[in-house]
């Protein structure tokens, strides 16, 4: 036998020996799954490993860890009941068993439901062009119902604008199927907000409660846990729903529903015509719902064509059919008009396909249907109905007008040293819209919907507002909702990419600072309801309706920001201790401080806003826009609303007024001629509120012989909006 080969074999053979001898003592010493009999950790409730992972062997020890401290040691099986101390750490159990043989598992114990994700694509490894298929539980405990629990497939990606390149990542979650996480609602469709520039962890949570509270028609719900991404602590985030249309988020019809159930129908009468093997089914579906989803011209030409099935047949040998007549798969006669069922956002800095531009340019895109301006007749409507509502606020009385002249933007100006707009220049263009002739803004927008995102912007001061992450919505029938309240994170003081937005003693709406990065903001719709005094006026009552109730809760020393102070301690600590505080200008702010600079900002602001609201003459003249003349005053005659009418006269001292409107309420208008040096009128009582604290508002202007309103250059800026001679009484 030839020696060297003999040697090689001899060799060969120990080397494998040797390393099977290694692979065993690995596999020995690497623990094994088990399981720990219960899903969230309790304090005082005894955690107790399940014994039928680990077959008959006899236990050598069991060994309990919290975080990296061992607790317990036995030599036999052995539960842990943890306490208070053992909060926010992992509590691990080791069990080894006679044969050799390891068994593990953990929990991380927290005041906040946990949410665990295991996944092949590591935490920093998710993107934003990927979803990372992900397994994931969320255990609550005793304190929500098991199915407000989940256990099952998610896929996740990265979401986010400028918070998306921090450290602490927010995320998009889809489950595989609907859940009602925590109570939260049914839906498959979740984020997890990181709040990383939010030291507080609370920002968001308490802005889209506090809009609810005050009575927004949509807001968006949500509750904090802590995160373990595989195996590991990212700390506390808000899961929250994702804005959308749907049952549980903003309920109006949609439009994306109707494209996946024709595609589903398509799908299975190719299958059942046999031009389609049934193991094809769910790629054709999938392909044939973005198809139909990103071209809705189909509702118009009914003859629809699938450039994705093509591209399959072309390039896999396929023969599927690709041109469909969808006038077999849907009866076009019961479909709504197309008339709303949109979800609209407003937001230049992030979608730069703004695809419902006003002539103002506000910078309004569909966010669903996604594809909206496919749809040529929706399309047509919105855009109309959008600029129309525009042109409403535009106007001297609040009220679309056919006749007026309207304006486009042609050139956005530049921002001066003195925070000021500059070199600004429009056109007149040709717009009309006979459908809301005479139409007040209130008739084409909900009116409680502006209070209530006015009050939102105002008690929270957030750097955004009112231009980036702006939702608007409508259904088929109805007006138009401005919400839900989104990204708040800059509230309260708080700022980032170094603005200081600490300006507790100011109006976000008229403030030039939180106004001068874009054009648009000069000209969101919020400055020009505070020129209507009947705005003004129903404002007054809201904020006093929920003074000392909402806010008051919120702000009181033991109230609801000090309630989840004390809820939250011990998770933020956690959260702290693992991204090194927040991550904004407040770089490394801890939880503590920065409950402290939020209370101290939001105490301050409402002392604030008390003394500007102290009663509606002094809240149109702190905010300004509203100018009135001396020239002409209005008295009310007889306050007695349970008389069948109410009279009013106006005192005119200008010779070429004539005639004086009156403005009841928003949308009743009256005239009456000027007979020497006054106006009478009498108002039917029905057109008045009569509701307990409640004020009647009536604006009165001076108009010419015909029929124009008189102009006041004070509070005028021409091509923007013309100020009349006016003033108000209220009562």
């Amino acid at each position: 036998m030839n020696y060297k080969i003999t040697t090689k074999i001899v060799l060969a053979g120990m080397l494998c020996l040797f390393g099977f001898i290694i692979w065993q003592t690995r596999s020995m010493d690497k623990p094994k799954k088990m399981f720990i009999d219960m899903e969230h950790v309790e304090v005082g409730q005894p955690v107790i490993p399940v014994t039928e992972q680990m077959g008959k062997s006899e236990i050598s020890r069991c060994v309990w860890y919290v975080g990296d401290r061992e607790v317990s040691r036995t030599e036999e099986l052995s539960s842990y009941i943890p306490t208070e101390e053992d909060l926010e750490k992992f509590i691990r159990v080791s069990v080894t068993l006679k044969d050799g043989s390891c068994y593990e598992d953990s929990l991380y114990f927290s005041v906040l439901p946990v949410l665990y994700v295991e996944s092949e694509t590591g935490y920093d490894d998710v993107t934003k062009e990927a979803y990372a298929e992900s397994y994931v539980k969320l255990a609550a405990g005793g304190r929500y119902l098991p199915t407000e629990q989940y256990e099952g497939t998610a896929y996740i990606h990265l979401r986010g604008n400028a918070t998306s390149t921090l450290p602490k990542h927010p995320l998009k979650m889809k489950l595989e199927k609907n859940a009602d996480l925590l109570g939260l609602g049914k839906t498959k469709h979740w984020v997890l907000l990181a709040n990383a520039i939010d030291a507080t962890l609370l920002r968001n949570k308490l802005v889209y409660d506090f809009s609810g509270d005050i009575g927004a028609d949509c807001k968006m719900n949500s509750e904090n846990v802590s995160l373990i991404y595989n195996g590991e602590y990212q700390g506390v985030y808000q899961l929250c729903e994702q804005i959308r249309i749907g049952q549980n988020s903003v309920d109006i019809f949609d439009w994306e529903n109707l494209q996946k159930d024709v595609a589903e129908e398509i799908v299975l009468d190719l299958i059942y015509q046999k031009k389609l093997d049934p193991n094809l089914r769910e790629v054709v579906q999938v392909l044939l719902e973005a198809d139909l989803t990103e071209d809705f011209s189909w509702m118009e030409d009914p003859v629809f064509r699938s450039p994705s099935l093509s591209s399959l047949n072309e390039n896999d040998g396929y023969d599927i059919p690709t041109t469909f007549d969808i006038r077999e798969y849907v009866d076009f006669a019961k479909l709504p008009d197309a008339t709303g069922g949109v979800l609209l956002e407003m937001d230049c800095f992030h979608n730069k396909a703004a695809n419902l531009k006003t002539n103002y340019a506000l910078p309004i895109y569909y966010n669903k249907p996604q594809y909206g301006n496919s749809y040529k007749e929706l399309h047509s409507y919105i855009r109309e109905y959008l600029q129309a509502l525009e042109y409403a606020f535009h106007e001297t009385d609040f009220t679309y007008h056919d006749v007026s002249p309207h304006y486009k933007l042609v050139n956005e100006g530049w921002v001066d040293d003195e925070r000021q707009r500059k070199g600004v220049a429009y056109k007149k263009v040709s717009f009309t819209a006979k459908e809301y002739e005479d139409c007040h803004y209130s008739d084409l927008i909900d009116f409680d919907s502006l209070l209530v995102n006015f009050l939102v912007c105002e008690v929270s001061m957030n750097w955004d507002s009112m231009k980036n992450s702006v939702y608007l919505y409508k259904d088929i029938d109805g007006p138009l909702y401005i919400g839900p309240a989104w990204d708040y994170d800059w509230a309260w003081g708080n700022s980032n990419y170094k603005i200081d937005t600490w300006a507790p003693e100011s109006w976000h709406t008229t403030n030039e600072f939180f106004s001068n990065e874009e054009y648009y903001q000069t000209v969101q719709w919020n400055r020009y309801l505070i020129r209507d005094p009947y705005f003004l006026v129903c404002l007054y009552e809201k904020y006093w309706e929920i003074r000392d109730t909402v806010i008051e809760e919120m702000i009181r020393e033991g109230g609801l920001i000090d309630e989840y102070a004390n809820h939250y301690q011990k998770a933020a600590d956690a959260n702290d201790e693992r991204w090194g505080g927040s991550m904004g200008d407040y770089k490394g702010q801890k939880f503590k401080d920065g409950i402290a600079m939020m209370k101290e900002f939001l105490n301050q602001r409402i002392r604030w806003m008390d003394a500007q609201f102290s009663d509606p003459e002094t809240l149109r003249k702190s905010l300004g826009y509203y100018v009135i003349s001396d020239d002409i005053t209005v008295d009310l005659q007889d306050e007695k609303t349970e008389r069948e009418v109410v009279k009013l006269s106006a005192t005119v001292q200008i010779s070429e007024c004539s005639v004086v409107s009156f403005q009841v309420n928003g949308i009743h208008f009256y005239c009456a001629p000027v007979q020497n040096g006054v106006a009478e009128i009498e108002i039917p009582a029905d057109t008045l509120r009569m509701e307990e604290k409640s004020f009647n508002t009536v604006q009165v202007r001076a108009m010419d012989g015909a029929g124009n309103y008189l102009i006041n250059q004070e509070g005028t800026v021409e091509e923007e909006y013309r100020n009349a001679i006016s003033n108000y009484v209220y009562f």
